[in-house]
């Protein structure tokens, strides 16, 4: 595997190429075949809009265009250039990342996203499941140790502005994409191939869905390495409206101080943001003029959370969404107006998608049953990399993708949401989910989460339940643990309760159950429940 570090300099930009004849003036539905060739015509047609703002300046859509074409022009004139090749991106949300992103593309090769606060073990695991020809990365995110490796540098735009844009993508609509590497199950990278179509599929029905304009200017926290993160750089770059990055938001209150800076128009959050936005970041406390709409998705965000967010954003819109990666994006929303009627709700499904409530033989179940929520449509997944049998499980023949979720679906088609299926353990032979417990006490103070463990003899499974303050409030455990008594069976009962400052989160932002199970070495045998114990199917 090759290895090349990108450098750029913002400060200095070519006069804009001169746009072909031919190509609209302005974008338009996203017709093309391939994600490469729709993102040239936002290009030409933008030529010298902001596509991206950064504190290092702004970086126009010629400047990217330009940037994404030297990397094509490197990966196009490696010895052994194969189109299909699979090229490694770690990089932070930069420009960097937009160019490397689209020029990967437009070489005919696929995008391997890898976070660049990978763990080496992790890393490793994909790079092997993936072998990727090219790894790209600046010398600021490069985080691999490589053997062998003597890495490379590519100066973008050394190149004059005759040698780009020579060749268009060949890359046909159900070709692979970008190979997207989530956790599996038993805590081995699962690749989700998605193709061009599906790219493309759900870029389109997330713009019919939401108010995204070609003036936006969408503040971005979420990494562009992660589903969500990547559905926000597809949405606002082929709309031809501007990403805002600041890698300096690392605490709440940057991230409203930086909306009203910097004129955001938009922002986007999975709900442990949006809880630490609101626990810390005095959101609401200064007018956000220029903000029209705000939305969530990546997890469940409790009702009067979303309520109490939607009340201080006013006259901004929020927009509650759901999905996942094996669907490229997103599958549901729940328009703002319905915010207050369809208490936690995720909607209903988003134009060209398809939801339905599945028994265990893909049969659809009736209103208000609860059974295992599945999609279908043009953003479904080509499938697992390699995995054969995980496709198989996920995907029917019929196209419809078991999500992993349960849920239920009311008269008037809201789904609703009850948990992640492979998150049912079996206590004492009742199956049990984690979500009852957390319910039961965010219905009172803190925030909670709770965790399936092994006893210390090793023959039954029981809850720790994690305990994090609100505003900096004392949290009254045994209030809590009373309650839990009083309301819960004894084999749903917490074992332990532990109150932690906050919550660690994985590099897409969520809870990092994982993590949390490793905070308390005192009680024997801490880990998650393995695979064994866990239910897949419908209750």
């Amino acid at each position: 595997m090759d290895i090349l570090l990108l450098h750029s300099d913002a400060t200095v930009e070519a006069p804009p190429p001169v746009i072909t004849a031919g190509y609209r003036a302005a974008p338009g539905p996203l017709t093309a075949t391939d994600l490469g060739t729709c993102f040239l015509d936002v290009a030409r047609a933008r030529s010298s809009h902001p596509a991206v703002m950064t504190k290092a300046g702004a970086f126009s859509y010629s400047w990217v265009a330009r940037a994404a074409d030297c990397v094509r022009l490197y990966l196009c004139s490696r010895p052994g250039y194969v189109a299909g090749a699979r090229v490694a991106l770690q990089l932070s949300n930069s420009p960097e990342y937009v160019a490397a992103f689209y020029g990967t593309l437009l070489a005919d090769c696929v995008v391997v996203p890898l976070p660049v606060s990978l763990e080496e073990h992790r890393g490793r695991q994909i790079i092997h499941l993936s072998q990727p020809d090219v790894l790209i990365s600046n010398p600021a995110d490069f985080n691999l140790s490589q053997e062998h490796s003597t890495p490379s540098t590519l100066h973008l735009l050394e190149q004059s502005a005759q040698q780009t844009l020579l060749s268009s993508p060949q890359r046909q609509n159900q070709d692979l994409a970008m190979l997207l590497f989530t956790s599996g199950s038993t805590g081995t990278p699962k690749g989700v191939m998605l193709s061009h179509r599906n790219l493309l599929a759900n870029a389109d029905s997330i713009l019919r869905e939401l108010p995204v304009r070609a003036d936006d200017r969408a503040l971005v926290v979420l990494p562009f390495c992660h589903a969500f993160g990547n559905s926000i750089l597809q949405t606002h770059i082929l709309r031809g409206a501007t990403l805002l990055l600041d890698q300096n938001l690392t605490f709440p209150s940057s991230i409203v101080e930086a909306l009203r800076a910097l004129e955001a128009t938009s922002f986007s959050a999975v709900p442990e943001v949006y809880g630490m936005l609101l626990k810390y970041g005095r959101l609401g406390e200064r007018p956000l003029p220029a903000l029209r709409y705000m939305t969530v998705a990546g997890g469940k965000l409790r009702h009067d959370l979303a309520a109490e967010i939607a009340r201080r954003i006013e006259p901004a819109t929020f927009h509650v969404m759901y999905g996942q990666s094996e669907a490229t994006a997103r599958l549901a929303s729940l328009p703002s107006q319905q915010l207050h009627v369809r208490s936690g709700s995720i909607g209903r499904p988003i134009w060209g998608v398809e939801l339905a409530v599945m028994d265990e033989s893909n049969r659809e179940l009736p209103a208000n049953t609860v059974g295992m929520l599945c999609a279908r449509g043009e953003n479904v997944m080509l499938g697992y990399w390699q995995d054969p049998a995980a496709t198989t499980d996920a995907l029917s023949s019929d196209g419809w993708l078991r999500t992993g979720d349960l849920a239920h679906r009311d008269k008037d088609g809201f789904f609703f949401l009850h948990g992640r299926a492979n998150l049912l353990v079996k206590v004492q032979g009742h199956r049990v989910h984690p979500a009852e417990i957390e319910g039961l006490v965010e219905a009172g103070f803190p925030n909670a989460s709770a965790v399936a463990i092994p006893t210390a003899r090793g023959d039954d499974i029981r809850f720790i339940l994690f305990l994090a303050s609100r505003d900096h409030l004392p949290i009254d455990v045994a209030k809590i643990r009373a309650t839990c008594q009083k309301e819960l069976p004894p084999y749903k009962q917490p074992l332990h309760y532990e109150v932690i400052e906050q919550f660690p989160l994985t590099s897409g932002h969520k809870i990092d159950r994982a993590a949390l199970a490793l905070l308390v070495p005192g009680i024997p045998d801490m880990r998650r429940a393995q695979p064994d114990d866990i239910l897949t199917q419908s209750p």
